[in-house]
């Protein structure tokens, strides 16, 4: 599904909208919501990599086009997902970072100068959940 002329900001807001489709359950496993993202992304045209190794101790969830998506339940602890944005983004392997989450996250809109993005499953819901 690339096209070597959009932006990685495009290219991660389409990824976005792929999964922007997705009703979870309040309560879903992590390793569900891998599933569900998979499946998600193969629909809409994507070939993603599951559990991709960017480095010693440093694996992405999931690689799209140059693109990591990196899941995480629950809220996200701020700090240690910064690190680990970063951490990510340095490998050299990536050109971006959509970052889904079961709750909200606040994320610069770039890290290293490279983009980021954020999915909150929970604005997916319709509800507002505790």
């Amino acid at each position: 599904m690339k096209n070597g002329s959009d932006s990685p900001e495009a290219r991660l807001k389409a990824l976005a909208g792929a999964l922007a489709g997705l009703r979870v359950s309040a309560v879903p496993g992590e390793y569900d919501l891998h599933q569900m993202v998979f499946r998600a992304l193969v629909r809409a045209g994507y070939q993603p990599r599951h559990e991709v190794a960017l480095g010693p101790r440093c694996r992405i969830d999931f690689m799209v086009d140059g693109l990591g998506i990196e899941i995480k339940k629950g809220k996200p602890v701020r700090r240690a997902v910064m690190e680990q944005a970063a951490r990510y983004l340095e490998s050299g392997q990536l050109e971006g970072l959509l970052l889904v989450v079961e709750r909200s996250a606040n994320l610069p809109g770039r890290i290293l100068g490279k983009p980021v993005v954020v999915l909150g499953l929970n604005r997916l819901w319709g509800v507002a959940l505790p």
